[in-house]
């Protein structure tokens, strides 16, 4: 690593980063980030590990070319993939999202009653339950997957009556089993907190992993100089929607934008 400036490289397969990038630019404002966003081959969450792993190797590989001095895999399936199969990047200070999730959980819940709700595929892995449990052995999580929340958010319907019927019905088994503490294992489920919010009522804890991770990036980002605080898009999809959606959700008004194509990076991994 050459770069000596705070370069944060993250990605997701769309707009559910946007949440992460939020919390970062709140939390470390100096660092530059680039942000790749696989919008051509969203949603991830219906998809098998083992694809949607070759799909993040090669954003990854895309995103090692500017020398990030960290990386966020803002993307639960994409953890999930990476936990099966036992890959890890090599070399690069990484801060996984469920990861930070599952330490956030920890810390939040009191009755060790956990609820998760993420992606199918993600549910499907059991990396959030393993891993609550490795910490709290007696720990009890009750997992929903969610694969009508993605879709939604993607077609900008996060504040409509089907976005609002959907969170209700997701989140009746952790009512049902008293769970104290939720994790919104997707990125993309934040952007529909206030369903969350109103379909769990006041006395369960929502936890959003964007913000344990922008803290935990603060001591990795500590022995690099300040950044200017530049956004940089790469994205697979539409230049124009997206660019849209970040202004809307995330703010962003100033931002270099690419086109990108990942798949021309490295080939799908084989995993045995």
């Amino acid at each position: 690593m050459t770069n000596t400036k705070r370069l944060i490289a993250m990605f997701d397969s769309g707009l559910g980063g946007l949440t992460v990038l939020t919390a970062l630019r709140r939390t470390v404002p100096d660092a530059d980030i680039i942000y790749a966003a696989d919008t051509a081959r969203v949603p991830y969450g219906d998809r098998p590990l083992e694809e949607v792993a070759g799909f993040a190797r090669q954003i990854i590989a895309h995103l090692v070319h500017d020398d990030p001095t960290l990386l966020v895999i803002a993307c639960g399936t994409s953890c999930s993939a990476f936990d099966r199969f036992g890959y890890e990047p090599q070399n690069l200070e990484t801060l996984p999202i469920v990861d930070c999730g599952v330490r956030a959980a920890v810390a939040t819940t009191t009755s060790g009653r956990v609820g998760v709700i993420a992606t199918a595929s993600t549910i499907n892995s059991s990396v959030f339950e393993r891993k609550i449990q490795r910490v709290l052995p007696k720990a009890r999580v009750t997992s929903v997957g969610a694969p009508r929340l993605v879709p939604l958010v993607e077609a900008g319907a996060w504040d409509s009556d089907e976005a609002r019927r959907a969170v209700e019905e997701y989140c009746l088994p952790f009512k049902k089993e008293s769970c104290d503490t939720v994790v919104l294992g997707c990125t993309h489920f934040p952007l529909l907190r206030r369903w969350f919010e109103r379909a769990l009522g006041p006395d369960v804890k929502i936890v959003d992993p964007a913000e344990q991770c922008a803290r935990e990036a603060i001591p990795l980002l500590e022995p690099f100089g300040p950044g200017d605080g530049t956004v940089r898009f790469d994205v697979s999809g539409s230049v124009e929607q997206f660019v849209r959606w970040a202004h809307d959700l995330a703010g962003v008004t100033s931002a270099q934008v690419r086109h990108a194509d990942f798949s021309d990076q490295v080939k799908h991994p084989e995993y045995h």
